[in-house]
């Protein structure tokens, strides 16, 4: 509030509450990440999927954000999801509902495994992704100083096959399993 030369009176009046104003926050780039990642799911070929073309779907909407002055929101949702914030409750209800698209093509490059195991495959893919492009200088800073000179598309594309690599991930007898045990012949 000081930042943005406000007072706690305002922010009620506005939002009704830190928390309103939090979901509003969440909100503002969320629906902007949704439009992104259904136009590039458009984009890729009708038949099999890749798994590079997925994490590629699945990274870029979150580079745009970073390019449009979003680190800061990508950084705040990472934190909330790493630290289980009842903040995020907010957004996390339609996440899925928002990659209901891209779910079922994640169920497509991955045939049999349960629906559990892909859903935790992605919120995997959505902490890598945040966690990385949230603090790209700190990503640089973990690696030495041959990686100062890493430019952000270089980390996008290590991002981009980290990404893919968990999401199509080796399976276990349990990943392939539904609820009621059946397996999927793996």
């Amino acid at each position: 509030m000081q930042a943005a030369r406000t007072n706690v009176a305002s922010v009620h009046y506005h939002f009704g509450s830190k928390e309103r104003l939090l979901e509003a926050v969440l909100r503002s780039r969320v629906d902007q990440v949704a439009r992104e990642r259904d136009a590039v799911l458009l984009k890729l070929p009708d038949g099999e999927v890749a798994a590079h073309d997925l994490a590629r779907a699945f990274v870029q909407p979150v580079v745009v954000v970073l390019g449009s002055g979003g680190e800061h929101w990508i950084r705040l949702v990472g934190h909330l999801l790493a630290t289980g914030d009842e903040g995020l409750s907010a957004i996390s209800i339609s996440f899925f509902q928002r990659n209901a698209a891209f779910v079922e093509l994640l169920g497509r490059l991955c045939p049999g495994v349960a629906a559990t195991t892909l859903n935790f495959r992605l919120t995997q893919a959505m902490n890598v992704t945040l966690n990385v492009l949230g603090d790209i200088e700190r990503t640089r800073s973990l690696l030495g100083e041959d990686a100062a000179a890493w430019s952000t598309d270089e980390v996008v594309a290590d991002l981009v096959d980290i990404v893919a690599s968990v999401l199509a991930g080796p399976l276990s007898r349990a990943s392939c399993c539904d609820r009621k045990g059946r397996t999927c012949g793996h």
